[in-house]
């Protein structure tokens, strides 16, 4: 999040009083990542360093839940939340839910890229979560892949496709992605279609499932001092075929060397990909990413540098070399 919460900061520290028996000395806003619900700060109190989450929709527990389980089961790599001091998931102010981490000084992999070493351990600890065996609780909360392309993203982008033909927008950010929009109607009509179709397609396959991040590029990925490699962020865990995760770290989704991606499998070990369940994933994060950046711009009350922010990232999905391109070359699977 580039915008800092509409949350006083007077009324986090108090929070954190309460909730985890927190002195705050010192507190931090960072302008990182795109979640439009969540900020995060750096926090000192009690002589520690901690890293806050402030989220202002819902929470799902299973976020926190997962997470401490998979550091019980012996994955260091897991960056899991703190329990309040009455054993709670997280603290609450105002319609804010406040999650609590232990601070890793360190940078994402995005920011600084990933060593030879980095990237076959990160092959490494995702083979170890692909594996693990959940409790039947923990079986009960996990969403579990439909092929259904997520409702609210698929009616942002087609209410936006619908309109941007003939409405006439004031707002400069507005017209400059409406412009955009014009100019890639068929582009994106095509990303809609396929995107359902081949959903449709994967809905009587059953495809075998594991636990996935769901969002494992290497923006969630930190490095500390030392080289080693820690995972972050786990709102969208979800039982899906292992190509749900492995999208990212493959040439074509987020990698662009074919040296990283084998240095990953070295990891990882040798696993066949379908390629039809693969185009479906691409595709399906090209509509979610589209329709979350074109929100920001044309329905969120957002800054300035948020809104052209979002725009420039709209825009560089369809750059050469880009997410829309590499949907686009698994089209072959259309006629499977």
């Amino acid at each position: 999040m580039l915008d800092k919460p509409r949350l006083e900061d007077a009324k986090i520290m108090a929070c954190l009083k309460v909730s985890y028996d927190l002195t705050v000395t010192g507190m931090e806003f960072l302008p990182l990542g795109y979640d439009s619900y969540a900020g995060v700060y750096r926090v000192q109190a009690n002589g520690q360093l901690y890293f806050l989450k402030v989220k202002s929709d819902t929470v799902d527990e299973l976020s926190v839940l997962l997470p401490r389980y998979l550091k019980e089961q012996g994955i260091e790599q897991v960056v899991a939340p703190l329990p309040t001091i009455t054993q709670e998931p997280w603290g609450t102010v105002d319609h804010f839910t406040l999650i609590l981490y232990p601070f890793i000084e360190g940078k994402s992999g995005w920011e600084v890229g990933l060593s030879d070493t980095q990237w076959t351990a990160f092959g490494t600890v995702l083979k170890k979560l692909h594996a693990t065996r959940l409790t039947p609780e923990l079986v009960k909360r996990m969403p579990k892949e439909t092929f259904v392309p997520h409702p609210k993203w698929m009616a942002v982008i087609r209410q936006l496709h619908a309109a941007v033909g003939d409405q006439v927008y004031d707002h400069p950010f507005e017209k400059q992605l409406a412009a955009f929009w014009k100019s890639h109607h068929h582009e994106i009509n095509t990303i809609i279609d396929h995107t359902e179709q081949l959903g449709r397609m994967l809905q009587d396959k059953s495809p075998g499932c594991v636990l996935c991040h769901a969002d494992i590029h290497t923006a969630n990925l930190l490095i500390d001092a030392q080289g080693k490699l820690f995972i972050v962020d786990w709102d969208q865990p979800v039982l899906a075929p292992r190509e749900r995760d492995l999208m990212f770290v493959t040439v074509g989704g987020f990698v662009t060397e074919e040296r990283a991606e084998a240095l990953f499998f070295q990891g990882y070990g040798k696993t066949d990909i379908d390629p039809l369940v693969m185009a479906y994933y691409r595709y399906e994060r090209v509509m979610e990413d589209l329709s979350a950046f074109a929100e920001h711009v044309f329905f969120m009350d957002v800054s300035d540098e948020k809104k052209q922010d979002s725009i420039n990232w709209f825009m560089v999905q369809f750059a050469p070399g880009g997410l829309v391109e590499a949907a686009h070359k698994l089209d072959h699977v259309l006629s499977m």
